[in-house]
Protein backbone atom coordinates (compact mmCIF):
# COMPACT_ATOMS: atom_id res chain seq x y z
CA UNK A 1 0.00 0.00 0.00
CA UNK A 2 1.61 3.29 -0.65
CA UNK A 3 1.35 6.10 1.63
CA UNK A 4 -0.13 9.29 1.09
CA UNK A 5 2.68 11.79 -0.24
CA UNK A 6 3.62 14.75 1.83
CA UNK A 7 2.09 17.73 0.17
CA UNK A 8 4.73 19.02 -2.64
CA UNK A 9 7.29 21.67 -1.86
CA UNK A 10 10.43 22.38 -2.68
CA UNK A 11 12.11 19.79 -1.95
CA UNK A 12 11.75 16.60 -5.01
CA UNK A 13 8.90 13.79 -4.57
CA UNK A 14 9.36 10.68 -1.84
CA UNK A 15 9.86 8.08 -4.74
CA UNK A 16 8.76 4.60 -3.32
CA UNK A 17 9.75 2.53 -5.98
CA UNK A 18 8.53 -1.43 -5.46
CA UNK A 19 5.15 -0.60 -3.87
CA UNK A 20 1.93 -0.53 -6.34
CA UNK A 21 0.35 2.63 -7.28
CA UNK A 22 -2.74 4.05 -5.22
CA UNK A 23 -4.78 3.69 -8.78
CA UNK A 24 -6.28 1.27 -10.92
CA UNK A 25 -8.51 0.64 -14.68
CA UNK A 26 -11.74 -0.01 -13.30
CA UNK A 27 -12.94 -3.14 -12.62
CA UNK A 28 -9.32 -4.19 -12.23
CA UNK A 29 -6.43 -3.60 -9.79
CA UNK A 30 -2.96 -2.48 -11.72
CA UNK A 31 -0.42 -4.84 -12.08
CA UNK A 32 3.41 -3.20 -12.67
CA UNK A 33 3.91 -6.53 -14.84
CA UNK A 34 1.03 -6.61 -16.75
CA UNK A 35 0.00 -2.79 -17.25
CA UNK A 36 2.00 0.00 -18.30
CA UNK A 37 0.07 3.01 -15.85
CA UNK A 38 1.18 2.14 -12.65
CA UNK A 39 4.78 0.66 -13.68
CA UNK A 40 8.05 2.74 -13.35
CA UNK A 41 9.33 3.58 -16.84
CA UNK A 42 12.72 3.66 -15.67
CA UNK A 43 14.83 2.08 -13.17
CA UNK A 44 15.15 5.60 -11.56
CA UNK A 45 12.84 8.10 -13.40
CA UNK A 46 13.96 12.02 -12.93
CA UNK A 47 11.47 13.84 -10.66
CA UNK A 48 12.30 17.14 -12.46
CA UNK A 49 9.34 17.06 -14.48
CA UNK A 50 7.17 15.97 -12.18
CA UNK A 51 8.53 18.67 -9.44
CA UNK A 52 7.89 21.54 -11.89
CA UNK A 53 4.36 20.34 -13.39
CA UNK A 54 3.18 19.81 -9.69
CA UNK A 55 3.80 23.48 -9.04
CA UNK A 56 1.61 24.67 -11.71
CA UNK A 57 -1.53 22.41 -10.63
CA UNK A 58 -4.32 21.69 -7.52
CA UNK A 59 -3.39 19.33 -4.99
CA UNK A 60 -6.52 17.19 -3.21
CA UNK A 61 -6.84 13.91 -1.25
CA UNK A 62 -8.87 10.69 -3.02
CA UNK A 63 -10.76 8.10 -0.46
CA UNK A 64 -10.54 4.54 -2.10
CA UNK A 65 -13.15 4.03 -5.02
CA UNK A 66 -13.33 7.70 -5.86
CA UNK A 67 -13.16 7.85 -9.74
CA UNK A 68 -10.49 9.96 -10.73
CA UNK A 69 -11.52 10.28 -14.63
CA UNK A 70 -14.04 8.68 -16.36
CA UNK A 71 -13.62 6.41 -19.97
CA UNK A 72 -14.85 9.04 -22.82
CA UNK A 73 -14.70 12.28 -21.20
CA UNK A 74 -12.94 14.82 -21.93
CA UNK A 75 -8.96 15.15 -21.85
CA UNK A 76 -7.95 18.20 -20.45
CA UNK A 77 -5.10 17.18 -17.73
CA UNK A 78 -2.83 14.94 -16.31
CA UNK A 79 -2.23 13.87 -13.29
CA UNK A 80 0.66 13.27 -10.56
CA UNK A 81 0.86 10.43 -8.41
CA UNK A 82 3.05 11.55 -5.18
CA UNK A 83 4.57 8.15 -5.29
CA UNK A 84 6.57 9.53 -8.45
CA UNK A 85 4.56 8.68 -11.33
CA UNK A 86 1.73 10.60 -13.47
CA UNK A 87 -1.35 9.41 -15.94
CA UNK A 88 -3.49 11.06 -18.29
CA UNK A 89 -0.35 12.68 -20.07
CA UNK A 90 -1.98 11.03 -23.60
CA UNK A 91 -4.39 14.13 -23.06
CA UNK A 92 -1.65 16.42 -24.86
CA UNK A 93 -2.95 14.57 -27.98
CA UNK A 94 -6.47 16.27 -27.04
CA UNK A 95 -9.50 13.75 -27.33
CA UNK A 96 -11.14 12.12 -24.95
CA UNK A 97 -10.25 9.85 -21.82
CA UNK A 98 -9.46 6.07 -22.91
CA UNK A 99 -9.85 4.54 -19.67
CA UNK A 100 -11.17 4.63 -16.29
CA UNK A 101 -9.15 5.48 -13.62
CA UNK A 102 -9.87 5.06 -9.79
CA UNK A 103 -8.40 5.07 -6.56
CA UNK A 104 -7.66 2.16 -4.69
CA UNK A 105 -6.04 3.99 -1.29
CA UNK A 106 -6.12 7.31 -0.08
CA UNK A 107 -4.43 9.22 -1.64
CA UNK A 108 -2.92 12.56 -3.34
CA UNK A 109 -3.10 13.45 -6.77
CA UNK A 110 -1.86 16.81 -8.32
CA UNK A 111 -4.29 17.76 -11.37
CA UNK A 112 -2.44 19.93 -14.02
CA UNK A 113 -4.52 21.41 -16.96
CA UNK A 114 -3.43 20.85 -20.26
CA UNK A 115 -2.85 24.53 -21.01
CA UNK A 116 -0.25 24.59 -17.98
CA UNK A 117 1.65 21.66 -19.55
CA UNK A 118 1.66 23.37 -22.76
CA UNK A 119 3.15 26.41 -21.21
CA UNK A 120 5.65 24.69 -19.07
CA UNK A 121 6.77 22.13 -21.99
CA UNK A 122 7.05 25.66 -24.33
CA UNK A 123 9.02 27.21 -21.50
CA UNK A 124 11.17 24.73 -20.67
CA UNK A 125 12.08 22.08 -23.23
CA UNK A 126 14.53 19.92 -21.33
CA UNK A 127 10.79 18.86 -20.10
CA UNK A 128 9.44 18.07 -22.80
CA UNK A 129 11.92 15.87 -23.84
CA UNK A 130 11.88 14.06 -20.23
CA UNK A 131 8.04 13.73 -20.98
CA UNK A 132 8.50 12.21 -24.79
CA UNK A 133 11.24 9.73 -23.23
CA UNK A 134 8.89 8.51 -20.46
CA UNK A 135 6.56 7.86 -23.25
CA UNK A 136 8.47 6.09 -25.23
CA UNK A 137 9.39 3.66 -22.78
CA UNK A 138 5.63 3.24 -21.82
CA UNK A 139 5.25 2.13 -25.75
CA UNK A 140 7.94 -0.06 -25.71
CA UNK A 141 6.44 -1.77 -22.59
CA UNK A 142 2.55 -1.79 -24.11
CA UNK A 143 4.25 -3.18 -27.07
CA UNK A 144 6.07 -6.33 -25.45
CA UNK A 145 2.60 -6.75 -23.39
CA UNK A 146 0.32 -6.91 -26.11
CA UNK A 147 3.04 -9.10 -28.19
CA UNK A 148 3.41 -11.40 -25.47
CA UNK A 149 -0.50 -11.70 -25.04
CA UNK A 150 -1.02 -12.20 -28.82
CA UNK A 151 1.44 -14.87 -29.06
CA UNK A 152 0.47 -17.12 -26.63
CA UNK A 153 -3.33 -16.82 -28.50
CA UNK A 154 -2.23 -17.43 -31.39
CA UNK A 155 -0.30 -20.50 -30.13
CA UNK A 156 -3.48 -21.99 -28.48
CA UNK A 157 -4.92 -22.23 -31.58
CA UNK A 158 -2.36 -23.54 -33.96
CA UNK A 159 -2.23 -26.15 -31.06
CA UNK A 160 -6.10 -26.51 -31.39
CA UNK A 161 -5.66 -26.97 -35.02
CA UNK A 162 -3.00 -29.80 -34.70
CA UNK A 163 -4.59 -31.68 -32.66
CA UNK A 164 -7.71 -31.39 -34.77
CA UNK A 165 -5.98 -32.69 -37.71
CA UNK A 166 -3.54 -35.05 -36.47
CA UNK A 167 -4.05 -38.47 -37.81
CA UNK A 168 -1.51 -41.47 -36.74
CA UNK A 169 0.58 -42.93 -39.70
CA UNK A 170 3.45 -45.26 -39.42
CA UNK A 171 3.29 -45.49 -35.40
CA UNK A 172 3.79 -41.36 -35.38
CA UNK A 173 1.26 -38.65 -34.61
CA UNK A 174 1.49 -36.49 -38.44
CA UNK A 175 -0.43 -33.47 -39.50
CA UNK A 176 -1.41 -34.04 -43.35
CA UNK A 177 -0.57 -31.49 -46.10
CA UNK A 178 -0.05 -30.15 -47.96
CA UNK A 179 -0.38 -27.07 -45.51
CA UNK A 180 1.37 -24.14 -46.00
CA UNK A 181 2.18 -21.52 -43.18
CA UNK A 182 0.24 -19.13 -45.69
CA UNK A 183 -2.58 -21.63 -45.09
CA UNK A 184 -1.52 -22.05 -41.66
CA UNK A 185 -2.10 -18.20 -40.89
CA UNK A 186 -5.19 -18.18 -42.38
CA UNK A 187 -6.62 -20.57 -40.28
CA UNK A 188 -5.67 -19.12 -36.93
CA UNK A 189 -6.49 -15.08 -38.39
CA UNK A 190 -3.04 -14.75 -37.68
CA UNK A 191 0.39 -13.25 -39.91
CA UNK A 192 2.80 -15.75 -42.05
CA UNK A 193 5.69 -13.95 -40.10
CA UNK A 194 4.48 -15.14 -36.50
CA UNK A 195 3.36 -18.92 -37.77
CA UNK A 196 6.85 -19.15 -39.22
CA UNK A 197 8.05 -17.99 -35.66
CA UNK A 198 5.91 -20.83 -33.90
CA UNK A 199 7.23 -23.46 -36.07
CA UNK A 200 10.88 -22.46 -36.10
CA UNK A 201 10.96 -22.48 -32.45
CA UNK A 202 8.58 -25.52 -31.68
CA UNK A 203 10.57 -27.34 -34.69
CA UNK A 204 13.94 -26.34 -32.45
CA UNK A 205 12.77 -27.37 -29.59
CA UNK A 206 12.00 -31.03 -30.60
CA UNK A 207 8.50 -31.00 -30.57
CA UNK A 208 7.61 -30.62 -34.37
CA UNK A 209 9.69 -32.02 -37.51
CA UNK A 210 8.41 -30.06 -40.87
CA UNK A 211 8.58 -31.74 -43.90
CA UNK A 212 7.20 -30.90 -47.31
CA UNK A 213 4.03 -33.19 -47.13
CA UNK A 214 3.04 -33.27 -43.82
CA UNK A 215 4.20 -32.02 -39.61
CA UNK A 216 4.97 -34.75 -37.71
CA UNK A 217 4.20 -34.33 -33.66
CA UNK A 218 7.06 -35.48 -31.93
CA UNK A 219 6.00 -35.17 -28.21
CA UNK A 220 3.12 -33.61 -26.61
CA UNK A 221 2.68 -29.73 -27.06
CA UNK A 222 3.65 -27.18 -24.43
CA UNK A 223 0.75 -25.77 -22.66
CA UNK A 224 2.11 -22.26 -23.14
CA UNK A 225 4.89 -21.02 -25.73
Amino acid sequence: MVKAARPIGARPFNRELGLGLPVQLAGRPLSRHTDTMDQPVKPEPADEILTELAKLGSTRTWEPGSTVVTEGEVADSLYIIHSGELFGELMLSGGRRAATVQVTTRAQLTCVTRAEVERALVQRPELALELIDRLVQRVRTLTKTVRRLASVDVYGRLVGLFDSLAVTQGGLLVVPGPLSQARIAERLGASKAMVNRLLQDLAHGGYIEIAREHIVLLKKLPPRW
